[in-house]
């Protein structure tokens, strides 16, 4: 009752924030979580819809990668990715459609790649693409995110992904409401990495396991419900 005394006037004066539970989607109206390590290029609905989200491996030989959120992957046998790829300099004389693949990876928790999955654009003189992939969940994984890169990609031939739609294949996930890290128990871990996630939107959260209350959004009355259970009350 103490512990319940002290952190609930801290987590009512937060803002509650509401967060949709699903399988990570990247487009220009749906990117939050996603991170491209271009250093020259922020993710916003503009540079989306234009094409600046591209991929190739650059002259100092970094691949740019663009990386899901980390998601509940439970239940699930098989990833679809159906992705319309825009390649921008398909007139130039340099530019080769082989090279400009692209490559969808599957990493646990830790960043860790456990499989993949590349397509290469068969129609020459288009500039969009529409690319469909497929990728086997290894059994046991619990959590896992996705991270799309082009290794065979250069600064002429390559393409930019300008949305990627996801859908699963597979017995419902198995959720632990309250195991917001995905470590397999509860524990006031959760809740801190909760309450970071409700300030400021850092670190990784469990969607489906954040919504303790099972309101379908992630918000200050799970942290509430969070505390509750760990007290016992």
């Amino acid at each position: 009752m103490i512990m319940k005394r002290v952190i609930l006037p801290i987590i009512l004066a937060m803002l509650a924030l509401a967060v949709s539970a699903q399988l990570p989607q990247f487009n220009s109206d749906d990117y939050d979580g996603w991170i491209y390590n271009n250093p020259n290029v922020t993710l916003s609905p503009s540079f989306i819809a234009s094409g600046r989200v591209t991929f190739y491996v650059n002259s100092e030989g970094m691949a740019l990668t663009l990386t899901s959120p980390l998601f509940n992957c439970q239940g699930i046998d098989n990833i679809n990715a159906d992705v319309l790829w825009y390649t921008k300099y398909f007139k130039d004389n340099k530019f080769v459609l082989d090279k400009a693949s692209l490559t969808l990876v599957i990493e646990d928790g830790d960043g860790y790649p456990l499989d993949s999955v590349t397509c290469v654009p068969t129609t020459p003189g288009v500039s969009t693409h529409q690319l469909s992939m497929s990728l086997p969940v290894p059994p046991g994984m619990t959590t896992a995110r996705l991270r799309f890169v082009s290794w065979t990609g250069d600064v002429v031939s390559n393409g930019a992904i300008k949305n990627a739609a996801f859908t699963s294949s597979g017995t419902a996930p198995v959720t632990t409401p309250g195991d917001v890290n995905g470590n397999g128990y509860v524990d006031i871990a959760d809740v801190t990495i909760l309450i970071d996630y409700l300030l400021d939107s850092s670190g990784d959260i469990l969607e489906n396991e954040a919504d303790v209350d099972q309101d379908s959004t992630v918000s200050i009355n799970d942290v509430t419900t969070l505390i509750d259970i760990l007290l016992g009350s």
